[in-house]
């Protein structure tokens, strides 16, 4: 599935960020598995309140978080 095109951009931001802090701080295991929970609370919040561009924001960068560290 794609981005949405509003939130792409930002996704991508957003996941060059997390990933630089995860080099800078060098988080590993359950480190980086929290990062990604807190990152599914965001987008759970998100589509409890039915948040449209954020929703979509938070479900993309949490896909592509899973997919970039196996979680």
């Amino acid at each position: 599935m794609m981005p949405d095109n509003y939130t792409r951009s930002e996704m991508l931001y957003d996941l060059k960020e997390i990933n630089e802090h995860i080099k800078d701080e060098n988080l590993q295991g359950a480190a980086i598995t929290h990062l990604i929970e807190d990152v599914q609370e965001h987008y759970e919040v998100a589509t409890r309140f039915n948040f449209k561009n954020s929703k979509g924001h938070y479900r993309d960068l949490l896909s592509r978080l899973v997919k970039t560290y196996g979680h």
